[in-house]
């Protein structure tokens, strides 16, 4: 098996996306976010994705029902049965050839989730949650934007990530250096509650490309209206916001700046320009 082979199998089982990075090149990455913490032998994580079907946003664009469209196809079932299969025959395609694969999800996860003791010194506690984005970035996929979102040049904020750990020998893929995301302020000046900081900025992303982003108050982000789905424990109760206003100005402009590969008949923003009045709580 070489990286060739791999990334062909990966678009056959279902993955719009594929890069692969080194291990000793995430060696900077704390204990409870490193991937060798998981599998100490691993020379490289993988990480894929599988577009989210733009159809699926159009209802909540529109002012419509969302619930039967985008959290099922494009968040909660695209997640744990979609991609999950994906991911899963990438692993068995992988363990069939005599390589283990350590099958991850991509969740997102507030800092300080450890729930455990080490079993040893030196040892990280459970339980370790790698950063999707930082791996994706440095996979070469694409950049952490404004709105705090994952973007990539085929679509935008519309895909979903998993990863995988394996101990074969592939070559790694360029990580990516932001270009997508510039002199653009669509997503904060769409934001019906104010959520993002025009002044305190916070640093993210794979350490060699890392992008300045705003800080965004998510205990705002909870109460979103506009597209927002706020999740359970089994996602750690974060805000989904890829449907949300923000996310759906970030798609609106980077089409209109012809910056995704993906191509439509039809505009995205179909609409007036959001109404914070009807969409969202004011922030005051």
């Amino acid at each position: 098996m070489n990286t060739a082979e791999l990334k062909q199998a990966a678009k056959r089982f279902g993955a719009d996306l594929i890069g692969i990075v080194s291990t000793a090149d995430l060696a900077y990455l704390p204990l409870q976010e490193n991937p060798l913490s998981i599998f100490p032998q691993a020379t490289c994580a993988i990480v894929i994705g599988k577009r989210i079907p733009r159809g699926t946003i159009r209802g909540i664009e529109q002012g419509a029902e969302f619930a039967n469209s985008f959290s099922q196809y494009g968040f909660l079932t695209m997640e744990d049965n979609f991609l999950s299969k994906t991911t899963y025959d990438i692993t068995i395609w992988m363990e069939a050839r005599g390589f283990e694969a350590v099958p991850l999800f991509a969740y997102d996860a507030p800092d300080g989730n450890a729930c455990g003791v080490p079993v040893a010194p030196g040892k990280a506690a459970p339980n370790v949650m790698l950063n999707a984005k930082v791996l994706a970035q440095a996979a070469g996929l694409g950049e952490i934007g404004k709105n705090g979102l994952f973007l990539t040049p085929e679509f935008g904020p519309r895909q979903r990530f998993a990863m995988l750990l394996t101990d074969a020998e592939l070559e790694p893929d360029k990580p990516f250096e932001p270009y997508l995301c510039k002199n653009c302020n669509a997503c904060i000046d769409a934001c019906p509650l104010e959520a993002f900081s025009r002044a305190d900025k916070a640093k993210v992303g794979f350490e060699k490309f890392a992008s300045t982003i705003p800080f965004r108050n998510n205990t705002m982000c909870t109460r979103c209206k506009n597209g927002a789905i706020q999740t359970n424990e089994g996602r750690f109760n974060t805000v989904e916001r890829i449907a949300a206003a923000c996310g759906r100005a970030c798609i609106a402009a980077l089409e209109e700046r012809g910056l995704t590969k993906e191509k439509f008949n039809l505009p995205f923003r179909q609409t007036a320009p959001w109404s914070k009045d009807i969409f969202g709580e004011k922030a005051n």
